[in-house]
């Protein structure tokens, strides 16, 4: 063999030795974010955002997103993320059975409104009442969005404790809502979300409890007159992120997937406040109506929490350390 076709062997050798290289540097990530909110609700926007802010990136991701229960629930897109079949999920504290001091988070009547939960939630000292959950899951907690402020909805209007007394409330299948309105005075029916609008319309129960957005999503007030806002509990969205497959990123699509996510999060927090009150100018415009509880009111409800802060701290070991962190972002 000649100098020059020696040349040639070797020269084509070397492509060939360096295309696995160059393929291994090309790697795609893809990633499946799964949600359980329809596509107007301010947790599936934030999920858009993220997509958008990661697509700018100019790294080789692949995002799709999963919202309005398209993975599946709450409890099985949870699950998924866990084997790292989608790579983040939204759950709410359903992932209290991983790590049972995170139910403590929903601690009633401690948030003033929108802008405390922003504070609560948005500050990186949240992330020690994560406590032993990855540990548990193999699943990151990456931040915090929010179903939001729970209210209450019901045939007749609440204007007083005594009103509770005469009011059967649907509420999710979760002790800490049994405990919060027998404490108020009224008859908490545990049942799931999925009978609720025929059991309103029915008067199987006089009421529930939900946020504005849920309540507008769902047509609640299609088979209910009145509203009365409580702010009583908070109901935070955990997002979560497979373990194996975050720590697996390069470094530099870490910072990428970290600076989305932040901007995701942040714009949840822009987004909902108007989305709640929109949501509520809504159901007014429809026929309901609002009572706007007086501060005596307000104080009342509060101070009829004392029981149940009592039965969160036998609970929960967390509960009384959560309860002062909300009080000093107040």
């Amino acid at each position: 063999m000649n100098f020059k076709k020696k040349l040639t062997v070797l020269c084509s050798a070397l492509a060939l030795a360096v295309i696995p290289l160059s393929q291994a540097q090309a790697k795609t990530y893809r990633i499946v974010y799964a949600g359980f909110y329809g596509p107007t609700h301010p947790s599936t926007l934030a999920m858009q955002k993220f997509k958008e802010v990661l697509d700018q990136s100019g790294l080789d991701f692949k995002v799709t997103l999963k919202p309005n229960a398209e993975a599946g629930g709450e409890e099985k897109i949870m699950e998924l993320v866990k084997r790292n079949t989608i790579q983040i999920a939204h759950a709410g504290c359903i992932i209290k059975g991983d790590e049972p001091r995170i139910g403590a988070i929903e601690m009633p009547f401690a948030l003033d409104g929108w802008d405390h939960a922003r504070r609560v939630f948005t500050s990186p000292e949240i992330s020690q009442f994560s406590y032993d959950y990855t540990k548990n899951s193999g699943v990151y907690i990456q931040g915090y969005i929010g179903s939001g402020s729970r209210q209450i909805q019901s045939s007749f209007p609440i204007n007083s404790m005594e009103d509770f007394k005469k009011l059967k409330l649907r509420v999710p299948l979760n002790d800490l809502f049994v405990e919060v309105f027998n404490a108020l005075g009224a008859h908490p029916t545990p049942m799931p979300a999925t009978e609720l609008y025929t059991s309103l319309e029915t008067h199987v129960v006089d009421g529930h409890e939900n946020p504005f957005s849920v309540d507008k999503a769902s047509g609640y007030w299609e088979v209910q007159s009145d509203l009365l806002r409580t702010n009583h509990i908070f109901s935070p969205i955990h997002i979560l992120v497979n373990k194996k497959f975050y720590d697996g990123l390069p470094d530099d699509y870490k910072a990428a997937f970290d600076k989305a996510m932040k901007a995701s999060v942040d714009y949840y927090w822009e987004i909902a406040p108007k989305d709640d009150e929109d949501s509520l100018k809504f159901m007014l415009e429809k026929g309901n109506k609002l009572v706007e509880p007086d501060e005596n009111f307000k104080q009342q409800m509060k101070d009829a929490m004392v029981p149940v802060y009592k039965w969160m701290d036998e609970q929960w070991e967390s509960a009384p350390a959560i309860r002062a962190y909300f009080d000093s972002k107040r």
